[in-house]
């Protein structure tokens, strides 16, 4: 009986002893906060005017044109996001009303240059600055088909050349149209 009583005493202090081990242990956490940037093109006639989605270039508007006369104005592109963006350029016009005769938007080309200024006589519209592209390009399409990077906060200043070509048809005369040039942002690098 002893014997079974001093069994049991050292297994229950075995047990004791086991349930009483313990390993210190430590932890250390990092944390990180992440937001996403944004994409926000904005557009300012020059010159004078404010950075806006959407902008009337009034310089570049022409009435009672025909073959052989040009305008230019200059457009400021500015990226207002927080994330670098690339841009390209579009042009569309609105087709002549019903019974016009030929559409005055399709017959239009259009000119792009990066930076320098806009100049205009009574018939004719110049940019200084570095062209883009090699050549005058139908206002309806792209007008700026390799996208142009701008950090976040950069701007740059585009200038528009539009003429109506010396060949244009004689169905035009008395048409009228409205162009749309729209600058699509992606993200750049």
């Amino acid at each position: 009986m002893r014997l079974r009583a001093l069994l049991s005493a050292g297994m229950v202090l075995g047990l004791g002893a086991v349930g009483t081990l313990s390993a210190w242990t430590d932890e250390s956490t990092a944390t990180a906060t992440f937001s996403a940037g944004t994409l926000d093109v904005k557009l300012k006639a020059l010159p004078g005017g404010t950075l806006a989605d959407t902008t009337d270039i009034t310089t570049l508007t022409m009435a009672a044109m025909y073959p052989g006369v040009s305008k230019a104005a200059m457009v400021q592109v500015s990226n207002s996001g927080s994330a670098p963006l690339a841009y390209t350029l579009t042009g569309s016009a609105v087709p002549g009303l019903p019974g016009q005769g030929g559409n005055l938007g399709a017959s239009l080309l259009v000119g792009v240059y990066s930076g320098g200024s806009a100049s205009n006589t009574a018939t004719t519209g110049s940019c200084t600055g570095t062209r883009i592209g090699t050549s005058d390009l139908a206002l309806l399409g792209s007008l700026i088909p390799d996208p142009r990077s701008l950090a976040a906060g950069g701007t740059e200043d585009v200038c528009l050349v539009v003429s109506l070509p010396s060949t244009a048809a004689s169905n035009l005369q008395g048409t009228s149209t409205i162009a749309t040039f729209t600058f699509n942002a992606s993200m750049g690098s």
